[in-house]
Protein backbone atom coordinates (compact mmCIF):
# COMPACT_ATOMS: atom_id res chain seq x y z
CA UNK A 1 0.00 0.00 0.00
CA UNK A 2 1.17 3.59 -0.68
CA UNK A 3 1.39 5.87 1.88
CA UNK A 4 2.18 9.62 1.63
CA UNK A 5 5.97 11.17 1.08
CA UNK A 6 6.11 12.60 4.56
CA UNK A 7 5.27 9.75 6.34
CA UNK A 8 7.36 6.73 7.62
CA UNK A 9 7.36 3.05 7.44
CA UNK A 10 8.81 1.27 10.12
CA UNK A 11 8.42 -2.40 11.78
CA UNK A 12 6.08 -3.11 14.92
CA UNK A 13 8.89 -3.65 17.11
CA UNK A 14 10.32 -0.13 16.14
CA UNK A 15 7.02 1.28 17.52
CA UNK A 16 6.06 -1.44 20.21
CA UNK A 17 7.60 -3.09 22.94
CA UNK A 18 6.42 -6.34 23.05
CA UNK A 19 5.68 -7.80 26.60
CA UNK A 20 4.94 -11.42 25.82
CA UNK A 21 7.30 -12.59 28.56
CA UNK A 22 5.05 -11.51 31.16
CA UNK A 23 1.97 -13.66 30.49
CA UNK A 24 1.28 -16.70 31.84
CA UNK A 25 -1.89 -18.96 30.92
CA UNK A 26 -3.74 -20.23 33.33
CA UNK A 27 -6.37 -22.87 32.25
CA UNK A 28 -10.22 -23.07 33.16
CA UNK A 29 -10.16 -25.32 36.07
CA UNK A 30 -7.08 -23.57 38.02
CA UNK A 31 -9.41 -20.18 36.96
CA UNK A 32 -12.31 -21.40 38.85
CA UNK A 33 -10.55 -21.99 42.58
CA UNK A 34 -8.99 -18.14 41.72
CA UNK A 35 -11.96 -16.37 40.66
CA UNK A 36 -11.76 -12.70 41.41
CA UNK A 37 -12.43 -8.93 39.85
CA UNK A 38 -9.61 -9.34 37.05
CA UNK A 39 -10.12 -9.93 33.72
CA UNK A 40 -8.78 -12.72 32.38
CA UNK A 41 -7.74 -12.03 28.46
CA UNK A 42 -7.19 -13.82 25.47
CA UNK A 43 -6.65 -13.95 21.78
CA UNK A 44 -9.64 -11.57 20.80
CA UNK A 45 -11.03 -10.31 24.23
CA UNK A 46 -11.79 -11.40 27.73
CA UNK A 47 -12.23 -15.32 28.51
CA UNK A 48 -12.65 -15.05 32.09
CA UNK A 49 -11.90 -13.48 35.15
CA UNK A 50 -8.96 -14.35 38.33
CA UNK A 51 -8.08 -13.06 41.23
CA UNK A 52 -4.81 -10.95 40.68
CA UNK A 53 -3.20 -8.57 37.79
CA UNK A 54 -0.21 -9.12 35.42
CA UNK A 55 -0.67 -5.85 33.99
CA UNK A 56 -2.10 -2.55 35.15
CA UNK A 57 -1.72 0.22 31.88
CA UNK A 58 -3.22 0.70 28.83
CA UNK A 59 -1.96 -1.73 26.21
CA UNK A 60 -2.60 -3.24 23.26
CA UNK A 61 -3.57 -6.99 22.98
CA UNK A 62 -3.19 -8.39 19.29
CA UNK A 63 -4.46 -12.23 18.88
CA UNK A 64 -1.39 -15.03 18.55
CA UNK A 65 -3.81 -17.77 17.18
CA UNK A 66 -7.39 -17.84 17.04
CA UNK A 67 -7.89 -14.67 15.66
CA UNK A 68 -9.58 -13.46 12.35
CA UNK A 69 -6.04 -12.75 11.11
CA UNK A 70 -7.44 -12.98 6.99
CA UNK A 71 -11.23 -11.33 7.43
CA UNK A 72 -10.53 -7.54 6.62
CA UNK A 73 -13.82 -6.93 8.45
CA UNK A 74 -12.95 -8.11 11.98
CA UNK A 75 -10.79 -6.64 14.25
CA UNK A 76 -7.40 -8.54 15.22
CA UNK A 77 -6.05 -6.03 17.92
CA UNK A 78 -7.81 -4.45 20.96
CA UNK A 79 -7.13 -2.16 24.03
CA UNK A 80 -7.48 -2.83 27.77
CA UNK A 81 -6.74 -0.57 30.35
CA UNK A 82 -6.65 -1.18 34.02
CA UNK A 83 -5.63 -4.62 36.02
CA UNK A 84 -5.33 -7.86 33.85
CA UNK A 85 -4.50 -10.93 33.35
CA UNK A 86 -3.44 -12.05 29.77
CA UNK A 87 -2.67 -15.90 28.42
CA UNK A 88 -0.31 -16.87 25.66
CA UNK A 89 -3.16 -16.70 22.76
CA UNK A 90 -2.39 -12.41 22.73
CA UNK A 91 0.83 -10.89 22.22
CA UNK A 92 0.79 -7.86 24.62
CA UNK A 93 2.49 -4.27 23.17
CA UNK A 94 2.79 -1.22 24.85
CA UNK A 95 3.21 1.71 22.10
CA UNK A 96 6.53 3.44 22.07
CA UNK A 97 6.73 7.61 21.97
CA UNK A 98 6.53 7.64 18.27
CA UNK A 99 2.83 6.42 18.39
CA UNK A 100 -0.16 5.68 20.75
CA UNK A 101 -1.59 2.53 21.85
CA UNK A 102 -5.13 3.59 20.19
CA UNK A 103 -3.46 4.45 16.99
CA UNK A 104 -1.34 1.19 17.31
CA UNK A 105 -4.61 -0.54 17.52
CA UNK A 106 -6.50 0.80 14.40
CA UNK A 107 -3.41 0.19 12.51
CA UNK A 108 -2.95 -3.67 13.63
CA UNK A 109 -7.24 -4.23 12.57
CA UNK A 110 -5.79 -2.34 8.64
CA UNK A 111 -2.84 -4.87 8.22
CA UNK A 112 -2.45 -7.45 5.96
CA UNK A 113 -1.46 -10.58 7.84
CA UNK A 114 -0.96 -12.78 4.74
CA UNK A 115 2.76 -12.53 4.81
CA UNK A 116 2.98 -13.17 8.59
CA UNK A 117 0.62 -16.06 9.85
CA UNK A 118 2.03 -19.53 9.59
CA UNK A 119 -0.49 -22.75 9.36
CA UNK A 120 -4.10 -23.97 8.25
CA UNK A 121 -6.63 -24.92 10.30
CA UNK A 122 -6.07 -22.36 13.05
CA UNK A 123 -3.65 -19.74 11.98
CA UNK A 124 -0.99 -18.50 14.12
CA UNK A 125 1.28 -15.22 14.45
CA UNK A 126 4.59 -16.14 15.82
CA UNK A 127 6.56 -12.83 17.83
CA UNK A 128 9.27 -13.23 15.43
CA UNK A 129 6.65 -12.50 12.80
CA UNK A 130 4.73 -9.96 14.37
CA UNK A 131 7.85 -8.30 15.44
CA UNK A 132 8.64 -7.59 11.26
CA UNK A 133 4.69 -6.44 10.49
CA UNK A 134 5.12 -2.84 8.35
CA UNK A 135 3.15 0.20 10.29
CA UNK A 136 2.68 3.21 8.27
CA UNK A 137 3.96 6.13 10.58
CA UNK A 138 2.54 9.89 10.15
CA UNK A 139 3.46 12.84 12.23
CA UNK A 140 2.15 12.23 15.52
CA UNK A 141 -0.61 15.18 15.02
CA UNK A 142 -1.46 13.39 12.08
CA UNK A 143 -2.24 10.47 13.98
CA UNK A 144 -4.52 13.11 16.41
CA UNK A 145 -6.83 13.50 13.61
CA UNK A 146 -6.34 9.97 12.33
CA UNK A 147 -7.55 8.10 15.29
CA UNK A 148 -10.34 11.44 16.12
CA UNK A 149 -11.83 10.82 12.64
CA UNK A 150 -12.00 6.98 13.24
CA UNK A 151 -13.29 7.22 16.52
CA UNK A 152 -16.13 9.60 14.98
CA UNK A 153 -16.87 7.39 12.31
CA UNK A 154 -16.73 3.97 14.30
CA UNK A 155 -19.02 5.71 17.07
CA UNK A 156 -21.49 6.98 14.28
CA UNK A 157 -21.33 2.99 12.76
CA UNK A 158 -21.86 1.50 16.41
CA UNK A 159 -24.70 3.32 16.88
CA UNK A 160 -26.47 2.91 13.35
CA UNK A 161 -25.15 -1.74 14.59
CA UNK A 162 -26.86 -1.50 17.60
CA UNK A 163 -29.84 -0.04 16.54
CA UNK A 164 -30.00 -3.11 13.53
CA UNK A 165 -28.94 -5.15 16.36
CA UNK A 166 -31.74 -4.27 17.84
CA UNK A 167 -33.92 -4.63 14.96
CA UNK A 168 -32.90 -7.81 14.72
CA UNK A 169 -34.11 -8.72 18.13
CA UNK A 170 -37.45 -7.67 17.25
CA UNK A 171 -37.84 -9.64 14.57
CA UNK A 172 -36.70 -12.74 16.67
CA UNK A 173 -39.39 -11.23 19.32
CA UNK A 174 -42.49 -11.18 16.42
CA UNK A 175 -41.39 -14.78 15.57
CA UNK A 176 -41.57 -16.02 18.53
CA UNK A 177 -45.00 -14.66 19.09
CA UNK A 178 -45.78 -15.08 15.72
CA UNK A 179 -45.31 -19.03 16.43
CA UNK A 180 -47.80 -18.68 19.33
CA UNK A 181 -50.48 -17.40 18.27
CA UNK A 182 -50.50 -20.16 15.83
CA UNK A 183 -51.37 -23.38 18.28
CA UNK A 184 -54.35 -22.57 20.23
CA UNK A 185 -54.53 -23.66 23.83
CA UNK A 186 -58.05 -25.37 23.29
CA UNK A 187 -56.40 -27.90 20.76
CA UNK A 188 -56.82 -31.46 21.68
CA UNK A 189 -53.01 -33.09 22.70
CA UNK A 190 -51.61 -36.42 22.56
CA UNK A 191 -47.74 -38.15 23.22
CA UNK A 192 -46.20 -37.65 20.17
CA UNK A 193 -45.51 -41.42 20.32
CA UNK A 194 -48.88 -42.17 19.79
CA UNK A 195 -49.24 -39.64 16.63
CA UNK A 196 -45.88 -40.58 15.44
CA UNK A 197 -43.15 -43.13 14.79
CA UNK A 198 -40.10 -42.55 17.01
CA UNK A 199 -36.88 -43.97 15.89
CA UNK A 200 -33.32 -43.55 16.97
CA UNK A 201 -30.97 -44.04 14.17
CA UNK A 202 -27.10 -45.19 13.57
CA UNK A 203 -24.39 -45.71 15.85
CA UNK A 204 -21.19 -44.92 14.28
CA UNK A 205 -18.41 -47.02 15.50
CA UNK A 206 -14.72 -48.24 13.24
CA UNK A 207 -16.62 -51.02 11.77
CA UNK A 208 -19.19 -48.04 10.05
CA UNK A 209 -16.23 -46.84 7.81
CA UNK A 210 -17.58 -46.62 4.18
CA UNK A 211 -16.18 -49.23 1.87
CA UNK A 212 -18.80 -50.90 -0.22
CA UNK A 213 -22.15 -50.42 1.04
CA UNK A 214 -22.41 -47.00 1.86
CA UNK A 215 -25.15 -44.04 2.39
CA UNK A 216 -25.96 -40.46 2.72
CA UNK A 217 -25.26 -39.81 6.98
CA UNK A 218 -27.22 -37.21 8.74
CA UNK A 219 -25.69 -35.85 11.93
CA UNK A 220 -26.32 -33.51 14.77
CA UNK A 221 -24.34 -30.55 12.55
CA UNK A 222 -27.00 -30.85 9.88
CA UNK A 223 -30.05 -30.07 11.32
CA UNK A 224 -30.53 -26.34 12.59
CA UNK A 225 -33.62 -25.06 14.43
CA UNK A 226 -36.45 -25.41 11.61
CA UNK A 227 -34.09 -26.04 8.24
CA UNK A 228 -31.17 -28.25 6.98
CA UNK A 229 -27.65 -27.59 6.46
CA UNK A 230 -26.53 -30.35 3.99
CA UNK A 231 -22.85 -28.63 2.72
CA UNK A 232 -21.59 -31.66 4.88
CA UNK A 233 -23.00 -34.93 4.79
CA UNK A 234 -20.67 -37.84 5.63
CA UNK A 235 -21.23 -41.20 4.09
CA UNK A 236 -21.71 -44.38 6.91
CA UNK A 237 -21.31 -47.82 6.27
CA UNK A 238 -24.87 -50.01 5.75
CA UNK A 239 -25.08 -53.82 7.27
CA UNK A 240 -27.91 -55.82 5.85
CA UNK A 241 -31.68 -54.47 7.20
CA UNK A 242 -30.33 -50.91 8.11
CA UNK A 243 -31.56 -49.22 4.90
CA UNK A 244 -34.92 -50.60 5.43
CA UNK A 245 -34.64 -49.42 8.82
CA UNK A 246 -33.10 -46.42 9.11
CA UNK A 247 -34.02 -44.75 5.44
CA UNK A 248 -35.42 -41.29 5.91
CA UNK A 249 -38.48 -40.03 4.13
CA UNK A 250 -39.79 -36.57 2.97
CA UNK A 251 -41.76 -35.10 5.92
CA UNK A 252 -39.64 -37.20 8.86
CA UNK A 253 -39.02 -34.50 11.88
CA UNK A 254 -34.97 -34.78 13.22
CA UNK A 255 -34.63 -33.97 16.31
CA UNK A 256 -31.32 -32.96 18.40
CA UNK A 257 -30.93 -35.74 21.00
CA UNK A 258 -28.87 -33.19 22.83
CA UNK A 259 -25.51 -31.30 22.35
CA UNK A 260 -24.68 -29.60 26.27
CA UNK A 261 -26.90 -26.66 25.22
CA UNK A 262 -30.09 -26.13 27.06
CA UNK A 263 -31.47 -23.73 24.30
CA UNK A 264 -30.25 -26.14 21.23
CA UNK A 265 -32.21 -29.43 22.78
CA UNK A 266 -34.63 -30.89 20.86
CA UNK A 267 -34.18 -28.39 17.55
CA UNK A 268 -35.46 -29.86 14.97
CA UNK A 269 -36.05 -29.95 10.99
CA UNK A 270 -38.21 -31.53 8.40
CA UNK A 271 -36.37 -33.49 5.89
CA UNK A 272 -37.27 -32.70 2.20
CA UNK A 273 -35.94 -35.61 0.56
CA UNK A 274 -33.31 -33.62 -1.37
CA UNK A 275 -30.81 -36.88 -0.84
CA UNK A 276 -32.40 -40.14 -1.96
CA UNK A 277 -31.46 -42.67 0.01
CA UNK A 278 -30.27 -40.64 3.50
CA UNK A 279 -29.92 -42.91 6.84
CA UNK A 280 -29.17 -40.72 10.03
CA UNK A 281 -26.97 -41.41 13.26
CA UNK A 282 -28.06 -42.04 16.74
CA UNK A 283 -27.72 -37.99 18.31
CA UNK A 284 -31.00 -37.95 15.88
CA UNK A 285 -34.43 -38.86 16.47
CA UNK A 286 -36.78 -39.76 14.23
CA UNK A 287 -40.33 -38.99 13.84
CA UNK A 288 -42.57 -39.98 11.19
CA UNK A 289 -46.52 -38.33 11.15
CA UNK A 290 -48.69 -40.60 11.14
CA UNK A 291 -52.16 -39.47 9.08
CA UNK A 292 -53.20 -37.49 12.34
CA UNK A 293 -50.60 -35.26 11.64
CA UNK A 294 -48.99 -33.06 8.75
CA UNK A 295 -44.81 -32.88 8.79
CA UNK A 296 -44.80 -29.46 8.36
CA UNK A 297 -47.68 -28.46 10.95
CA UNK A 298 -45.41 -30.87 13.44
CA UNK A 299 -42.16 -29.18 12.78
CA UNK A 300 -43.39 -25.51 13.69
CA UNK A 301 -44.95 -27.04 17.04
CA UNK A 302 -41.57 -28.46 17.88
CA UNK A 303 -39.34 -25.72 17.43
CA UNK A 304 -41.88 -23.46 18.98
CA UNK A 305 -41.31 -21.77 22.24
CA UNK A 306 -44.61 -23.17 23.35
CA UNK A 307 -43.21 -26.95 23.34
CA UNK A 308 -39.58 -25.62 24.48
CA UNK A 309 -40.65 -26.08 28.30
CA UNK A 310 -41.94 -29.31 27.52
CA UNK A 311 -38.85 -30.91 25.98
CA UNK A 312 -36.49 -29.26 28.29
CA UNK A 313 -38.51 -30.81 30.87
CA UNK A 314 -38.56 -34.45 29.40
CA UNK A 315 -34.84 -33.60 28.62
CA UNK A 316 -33.80 -32.87 32.27
CA UNK A 317 -32.21 -35.48 34.48
CA UNK A 318 -31.29 -35.99 38.00
CA UNK A 319 -27.24 -35.83 36.80
CA UNK A 320 -28.55 -31.82 35.42
CA UNK A 321 -27.13 -32.79 32.21
CA UNK A 322 -29.62 -32.69 29.39
CA UNK A 323 -30.65 -35.06 27.02
CA UNK A 324 -33.55 -36.91 25.04
CA UNK A 325 -33.95 -40.31 24.15
CA UNK A 326 -36.61 -42.23 22.38
CA UNK A 327 -38.93 -42.84 25.34
CA UNK A 328 -38.60 -39.14 26.27
CA UNK A 329 -39.55 -37.98 23.09
CA UNK A 330 -42.52 -40.48 22.90
CA UNK A 331 -44.41 -39.00 26.18
CA UNK A 332 -44.17 -35.60 25.16
CA UNK A 333 -47.77 -33.89 24.24
CA UNK A 334 -47.98 -32.18 20.91
CA UNK A 335 -51.16 -30.56 19.41
CA UNK A 336 -53.36 -32.72 17.41
CA UNK A 337 -56.17 -30.34 15.81
CA UNK A 338 -57.66 -31.59 13.01
CA UNK A 339 -56.19 -31.68 9.65
CA UNK A 340 -58.01 -28.51 8.44
CA UNK A 341 -56.67 -26.43 10.75
CA UNK A 342 -53.49 -27.59 10.73
CA UNK A 343 -53.22 -26.86 7.46
CA UNK A 344 -54.47 -22.96 7.81
CA UNK A 345 -51.68 -22.98 10.70
CA UNK A 346 -48.94 -23.82 8.43
CA UNK A 347 -50.33 -21.36 5.88
CA UNK A 348 -49.94 -18.79 8.11
CA UNK A 349 -46.65 -19.61 9.18
CA UNK A 350 -45.57 -19.62 5.86
CA UNK A 351 -46.45 -16.38 5.48
CA UNK A 352 -45.03 -15.13 8.70
CA UNK A 353 -41.55 -16.47 7.63
CA UNK A 354 -41.81 -15.01 3.69
CA UNK A 355 -42.48 -11.53 5.76
CA UNK A 356 -39.97 -11.50 8.41
CA UNK A 357 -37.23 -13.38 6.46
CA UNK A 358 -37.31 -10.52 4.17
CA UNK A 359 -37.33 -7.98 6.74
CA UNK A 360 -34.58 -10.09 8.32
CA UNK A 361 -31.99 -10.15 5.35
CA UNK A 362 -32.39 -6.39 4.98
CA UNK A 363 -31.39 -5.70 8.14
CA UNK A 364 -28.25 -8.25 7.82
CA UNK A 365 -27.61 -6.57 4.68
CA UNK A 366 -26.97 -3.05 6.34
CA UNK A 367 -24.96 -4.27 9.00
CA UNK A 368 -22.30 -5.77 6.23
CA UNK A 369 -22.79 -2.27 4.57
CA UNK A 370 -21.45 -1.13 8.00
CA UNK A 371 -18.68 -3.64 8.98
CA UNK A 372 -17.31 -3.32 5.36
CA UNK A 373 -17.60 0.40 5.81
CA UNK A 374 -15.11 -0.13 8.99
CA UNK A 375 -12.77 -1.51 6.75
CA UNK A 376 -13.02 0.89 4.09
CA UNK A 377 -12.47 3.69 6.56
CA UNK A 378 -9.34 2.16 7.74
CA UNK A 379 -8.00 1.37 4.46
CA UNK A 380 -8.34 5.14 3.63
CA UNK A 381 -6.71 5.56 6.82
CA UNK A 382 -3.78 4.11 6.31
CA UNK A 383 -3.48 5.20 3.18
CA UNK A 384 -3.21 8.82 3.68
CA UNK A 385 -6.90 9.52 2.29
CA UNK A 386 -8.77 10.08 5.23
CA UNK A 387 -7.33 13.69 6.76
CA UNK A 388 -5.38 16.04 5.03
CA UNK A 389 -2.41 16.73 6.46
CA UNK A 390 -1.43 20.36 7.89
CA UNK A 391 0.26 22.55 5.44
CA UNK A 392 3.51 22.58 8.33
CA UNK A 393 2.95 19.59 8.40
CA UNK A 394 3.26 18.49 5.26
CA UNK A 395 6.89 17.86 4.98
CA UNK A 396 7.22 16.99 8.68
CA UNK A 397 9.08 13.51 9.37
CA UNK A 398 7.65 10.64 11.91
CA UNK A 399 10.16 10.76 15.04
Amino acid sequence: MSIPAHWKTATLAEVAEVLDSRRIPVNAKERAKRLGPVPYYGATGRVGWIDEALFDEELVLLGEDGAPFLDSRKPKAYRISGPAWVNNHAHVLRARPVTTNLFLKFVLDSADYRPFVRGTTRLKLTQKDMRAIPIPLPPLNEQQRIVATLEEQFSRLDAAEASLEGALMRVRSAWRAGVASLIHPAWPEAPVGEVAQVRGGILKNPSRRPVTNTAPFLRVANVLRGKLDLSDVHRIELFEGDLAKYVLEPGDLLIVEGNGSVDQIGRSAVWDGSIAGCVHQNHLIRLRPSEALLPEFLGICWNSPILAGKIRAAANSTSGLYTLSTGKVSHVLVPVPPLPEQERAVQRYEALVTRLTAVEREIRIGLGRSRHLRSALLREAFAGRLVNPAPDLATEVAT
